[in-house]
């Protein structure tokens, strides 16, 4: 069984959250980009580079559509994730707009397993505008934390699932018995970075085909 981290925001509470935003992020590993060595926590996190499903390297940011959904999951998620990526998708064909106005990124919380070629063909069963990114948790730690969720990992064994550390999760194989858990919320972002909206666990097609339009008229 997934395990799945559900927040249910009020109205006072969401403002709040959003307030924790600019907090300062854990520290993690350094990256490389132009050539120019830098920690994640010291950049900002929309900015973070992540290896796309084109094995690409992008950012939240690279994304230009006027309206981004951001979901974390990973591609064998029983459950949640296929049938929130569904819904998305049968939002995009509700909306009456150009599909170019809406980018959606699925970020998964498992680059061990989720490889470039196997989150191509998992978003591609969707819909054309869910793109599919990944990268080491180091870097999706930071990402997160910027989100104000959170993601790990369990470990099956013969007494029961145990929380399995992340640099444990590191050195694992890859055919090894662990679960992630994960956020199960998509966060709306206008194109200054702005999270504008949530929408939940449970939320239908029309009501996040309407969600969309109301942050794009925003």
């Amino acid at each position: 069984m997934v395990r799945v981290v559900t927040i249910h925001f009020s109205t006072a509470g969401l403002l709040v959250w959003l307030s924790l935003i600019s907090l300062s992020c854990l520290a993690s590993d350094q990256t490389t980009i132009d050539g120019t060595v830098s920690s994640p926590q010291d950049m900002n996190a929309l900015d973070i580079p992540l290896v796309s499903e084109t094995g690409s390297t992008v950012s939240i940011n690279s994304f230009k559509a006027p309206i981004r959904l951001v979901f974390f999951g990973f591609t064998y998620c029983p459950d949640i994730c296929p049938l929130t990526l569904h819904k998305v998708a049968s939002a995009l064909r509700l909306l009456n707009r150009p599909v170019g106005d809406v980018d959606v990124i699925f970020i998964s919380v498992d680059p061990k397993r989720d490889t470039p070629e196997i989150l191509a063909r998992y978003t591609d069963a969707f819909h054309e505008q869910i793109a599919g990114l990944s990268d080491n948790v180091n870097q999706l730690q930071v990402i997160t934390q910027h989100f104000r969720t959170t993601f790990g990992y369990n470990l099956a064994t013969a007494t029961g699932d145990k929380p399995l550390p992340i640099d444990e999760y590191n050195a694992l194989p890859v055919d090894s018995s662990y679960i992630p858990y994960h956020s199960s919320q998509i966060y709306v972002l206008n194109l200054n970075g702005e999270i504008v909206d949530l929408i939940g666990l449970g939320s239908d097609a029309e009501l996040i085909a309407q969600t969309i339009e109301n942050a794009i008229n925003l």
